[in-house]
């Protein structure tokens, strides 16, 4: 799990981008998330989620307000079926 604060987020394009703690830019797509709703997040929310290698970078999933890291986790069995186009 990595921790991080939501550095900004395009709320009309549905994507953000989160700074982990050190300091690393991490992208999220809001069809990636899962126990929580895209409107909920916010700039400067503390977050934990999980990450992959994209293309272009690292990329979140199971994205999760800190506050909640203790609340249910939803697993994948398959990641590739988690960033199908």
């Amino acid at each position: 799990m990595y921790k991080g604060k939501i550095k900004s987020i395009e709320r009309s394009k549905g994507f953000g981008f989160i700074e982990t703690h050190e300091g690393e830019k991490v992208f999220f797509h809001q069809r990636w998330l899962r126990k929580i709703k895209f409107r909920d997040l916010n700039e400067g929310d503390e977050v934990v989620f999980s990450a992959n290698m994209g293309p272009r970078g690292l990329r979140a999933y199971h994205l999760n307000l800190a506050d909640n890291e203790e609340g249910e986790q939803v697993k994948s069995t398959r990641a590739d079926e988690l960033f199908k186009d």
